[in-house]
């Protein structure tokens, strides 16, 4: 199913770092710097292992994308980078807070905030915050969150081919359900179908009977049986955007009347909170929503 993906092009990871810019001189900030993570990944398009050894990027207002890595790694990080070109390696016997100094330095930052994206790991924070006292470190919300809650068309596309290969995948799961298989097997069952229609597997909990009822499941070993339920909370990702998908069947039997009725006030509660989250875009698109309210509104927006 993903013979028609198009990737993420580098024009769209350079108009993103461009937005960024923006936003940090909107915010009166110098920089940004991004920690191993999804963030660094939708900036610079760069996968890499969140190691006990830092690998940072650092956007700074003006100028070009600087990356501090451990010495050993710079050769495979020169291979990865699209965008920018300055690396500050760090070796075994070096302060990798240093060479971030030393980056933002060179950048022309003497004074101001720092923003700090929001999966940054606190030991980073606290090495280049030592080195670096002149500066004050901030939330990176204010840039992060305004590019990433906003999804380009080719996103989009991403994500709904996720979603279609889970929903396939789950419907093909549902016709190999058998009485006395297992949990697990109807799990392996729906992460192969994603990996086969082109997916990579995120995660596929699948739950039975009394076990649905628990948010993650429970510790008890359990086997399907007619008029179970069947809950099927699966994911997988296509170059590296997510789907999320639950579904529920009553197995081998007609639905019970309460299982209808618990089933319903589900759908009914799903629907008024979509009809909640419309109503509020339709405030922020006439004017009501000001800037006072900002963090309500990309709180709306997420959801």
């Amino acid at each position: 199913m993903t013979n028609d993906v198009a990737p993420i092009t580098l024009q769209e990871r350079e108009a993103r770092v461009n937005k960024a810019q923006r936003l940090l001189s909107e915010n009166k900030l110098e920089a940004l710097i991004l920690d191993c993570g999804s963030s660094l990944q939708y900036f610079t398009g760069i996968s890499w292992w969140p190691s006990e050894r830092p690998m940072v990027a650092i956007i700074p207002a003006r100028g070009d994308i600087k990356y501090v890595c451990p010495g050993f790694e710079e050769g495979r990080l020169r291979e990865l980078i699209k965008i920018g070109k300055d690396v500050y390696a760090w070796q075994e016997d070096e302060s990798p807070y240093k060479q971030m100094a030393t980056a933002l330095q060179d950048a022309g930052i003497q004074t101001g905030n720092i923003g700090m994206e929001e999966r940054l790991r606190f030991f980073i924070l606290d090495g280049v915050r030592k080195e670096t006292s002149h500066l004050a470190y901030v939330s990176g919300d204010p840039v992060t969150m305004p590019c990433r809650i906003i999804k380009s068309t080719a996103e989009l596309a991403l994500m709904q081919k996720a979603s279609d290969i889970t929903s396939a995948a789950i419907k093909f799961g549902i016709t190999q359900l058998r009485e006395g298989m297992t949990q697990n097997e109807l799990s392996s069952i729906i992460d192969d179908a994603q990996r086969r229609l082109g997916g990579e597997p995120d995660f596929s909990l699948t739950l039975f009977g009394e076990s649905s009822a628990f948010p993650h499941g429970s510790t008890k070993p359990r086997t399907l049986r007619k008029g179970d339920i069947v809950l099927m909370d699966c994911g997988c990702t296509v170059q590296n955007y997510s789907s999320d998908i639950t579904r529920t069947i009553v197995f081998g039997a007609e639905p019970t009347k309460r299982q209808l009725e618990i089933w319903n006030v589900e759908k009914q509660a799903q629907e008024r909170r979509v009809q909640c989250c419309k109503d509020w875009c339709s405030l922020r698109r006439s004017g009501c929503c000001r800037k006072k309210d900002n963090y309500r509104c990309r709180i709306w927006t997420r959801i």
